[in-house]
């Protein structure tokens, strides 16, 4: 079985049940999540050889680490933003990410740009989670933050590759994120969160 294409499929699914169903009222989780279910479809269709499309998965994979990872840490973090709760600004801070993103990774050639903006979302994550004591976001930030250092650090073990455990940690970071925005604690104040 491929792996690669299994996980990534994992993911998609994951990624657009959390768009579709608890992150209905929170657009900037709801975009994050688009995207990275978008990656992760054109890698399921790379990978398992049925559309092959490398570079478009590759810039729709940065585009997941780069603006899709920034939103769900904004989500999380300030879920009472503008950039958190109204379209209309989370798709100007998304448009903005995208375009900055695309010039320093394609044009200034500055491929670090994406691992670190990613590891700062997903860290901002678990870092306000704790300080909050929430649980399922908390989670999530374990979750992600391990996906990427153990993708970062190409662990391989068990038959599975690093880009396995990427998928199965961002997929259980997500699950996680979905089911704290099933609670609605992501739209009370955070003094009831």
């Amino acid at each position: 079985m491929n792996w690669l294409a299994f996980f990534d499929g994992l993911l998609a699914a994951v990624a657009f049940w959390v768009a579709l169903r608890p992150a209905r009222g929170m657009p900037a989780l709801q975009l994050g999540c688009v995207l990275l279910g978008g990656a992760a479809t054109l890698g399921t269709l790379r990978f398992s050889g049925l559309l092959p499309m490398p570079q478009l998965h590759q810039y729709f994979s940065m585009l997941g680490a780069g603006v899709g990872l920034p939103l769900l840490a904004i989500a999380v973090v300030d879920p009472r933003s503008a950039i958190a709760g109204q379209r209309r600004y989370t798709w100007i801070f998304a448009v903005t990410a995208a375009v900055v993103c695309t010039l320093v990774v394609m044009i200034l050639q500055f491929k670090a740009w994406v691992a670190v903006s990613g590891f700062v979302g997903v860290l901002a994550v678990l870092v306000a989670s704790v300080v909050r004591k929430q649980r399922l976001p908390m989670l999530a930030g374990v979750s992600m933050v391990a996906a990427l250092a153990l993708f970062a650090a190409k662990v391989q073990a068990a038959g599975l590759l690093p880009g396995d455990f990427l998928h199965i940690g961002l997929a259980l970071g997500l699950l996680m994120l979905g089911l704290w925005a099933q609670t609605g604690s992501g739209t009370r104040p955070l003094a009831q969160a």
